[in-house]
C-alpha cells in the first residue's frame, strides 16, 4: 500500500511540475492558432506588397495565365492549386543569367511571390514538370 501511495504522490508531482512550466514564445516562433467555433485562424506575418497584384494558378502542368504583362514593381504570386508538389523557377535565358527566383516545393494551396522592378522578359517554369521555356512575364517600365 505505501508503494501505490508513493506512486501517486511521484506521478502528481510530475504532473504539477509540467502542467506549472511555460516558456517565453521565441521570436522566430510559428504563427499562433486561434481556435472559434471549431475553425482554427492563424495570424499570418507576410509582408504585403506596396505595389500592384496579379495571381498566376499552378495547375495540373500548366501556368493561369500562361503570360504576363506587367509594369514594374507589380507583384505576381503563383498558387499552387495542383495535387502534386509544384515548383516556380526563374529560367535564365542568357548563358550568365542569374536565376532571380526559386519557390522551392510548393504543395497544394501554397503561394510564391516575386515583386518585379527590372524590366525585361522572365521566363520561368516548373522543371521538374516539364521544364519548358514558355511561360514568361514581360515586365515594362
Amino acid at each position: 500500500m505505501r508503494k501505490l501511495a508513493a506512486l501517486i504522490i511521484i506521478l502528481i508531482g510530475i504532473a504539477f511540475t509540467c502542467g506549472c512550466t511555460a516558456q517565453a514564445p521565441s521570436q522566430n516562433s510559428q504563427p499562433q492558432a486561434t481556435r472559434v467555433a471549431n475553425q482554427v485562424t492563424y495570424a499570418v506575418t507576410t509582408p504585403v506588397p506596396n505595389g500592384p497584384t496579379t495571381i498566376v494558378h499552378v495547375t495540373a502542368t500548366s501556368f493561369d495565365p500562361w503570360n504576363l504583362e506587367i509594369k514594374t514593381g507589380t507583384t505576381v504570386t503563383w498558387v499552387n492549386e495542383d495535387q502534386l508538389i509544384r515548383h516556380v523557377e526563374h529560367l535564365p535565358t542568357e548563358a550568365t543569367g542569374k536565376e532571380l527566383f526559386n519557390s522551392g516545393p510548393l504543395s497544394k494551396g501554397d503561394t510564391f511571390s516575386y515583386t518585379f522592378n527590372t524590366p525585361g522578359r522572365y521566363m520561368y517554369g516548373d522543371p521538374q514538370h516539364g521544364g519548358g521555356r514558355s511561360p514568361y512575364v514581360n515586365v515594362s517600365g
